[in-house]
């Protein structure tokens, strides 16, 4: 684990509306930037760090949460073949027509396993539009996943991906706002967050 990275957290503007245009907007350009091979070699940076933890960390495979990446978004489809490739069994979500998220098997997505699959899940992988020192995180802003983050179990790990210049000093938040134990980007690896450094004192992992 990288907890003692030295990371340029950026300035992000106090506003979630502005906050979310200029990481929209970086995002867009970036696409248009990137070619395919750079885009893989990130996929597979992604996953590699990802295993890492999974195997030194969690021990046995359970359930783990994760999504398929928009184009803007850093690729996940080699995380989630990798994580399945070590004995997890992968779910991914579906928006309902309320915004909230179900679940359905990787392997199967033909099952609706409802909203409450999320619960089952000891690592959950999901989208950001940046992350602060904290753990606090800048969605979209639907509020899909604030409704699931809120049904997952006590005991499990949260992991936010995204692009290496979307790590922030500071995001704006709300009291509902609920911080990740960790952040995924391409160039830095994996990096503990403050609650998941305490997640791991309380545990006894190092």
């Amino acid at each position: 684990m990288r907890s003692g990275a030295v990371i340029a957290w950026r300035e992000l503007p106090q506003h979630k509306r502005a906050a979310r245009s200029v990481i929209r907007d970086a995002r867009r350009s970036r696409v248009d930037r990137h070619d395919a091979d750079g885009r893989r070699l990130d996929g597979e940076r992604l996953a590699q760090a990802l295993a890492d933890h999974l195997v030194r960390r969690e021990g046995r495979p359970g359930v783990l949460a994760a999504y398929v990446a928009l184009p803007t978004e850093p690729p996940t489809e080699a995380l989630i073949e990798q994580a399945t490739g070590l004995g997890w069994r992968v779910i991914l979500p579906e928006m309902l027509p309320d915004k909230d998220l179900t679940w359905v098997a990787h392997d199967d997505r033909g099952v609706d396993l409802g909203t409450q699959a999320i619960t089952d899940a000891l690592v959950l992988v999901i989208p950001a539009l940046a992350i602060d020192r904290h753990g606090m995180r800048l969605g979209q802003g639907g509020g899909s996943y604030d409704r699931a983050l809120a049904r997952r179990s006590p005991g499990a790990w949260t992991v936010a991906v995204v692009h290496d210049d979307e790590l922030a000093e500071r995001v704006p938040c709300e009291p509902h706002d609920l911080p990740v134990d960790a952040v995924l980007t391409p160039s830095h690896g994996l990096l503990d967050l403050p609650r998941g450094q305490e997640v791991q004192r309380r545990s006894g992992v190092t």
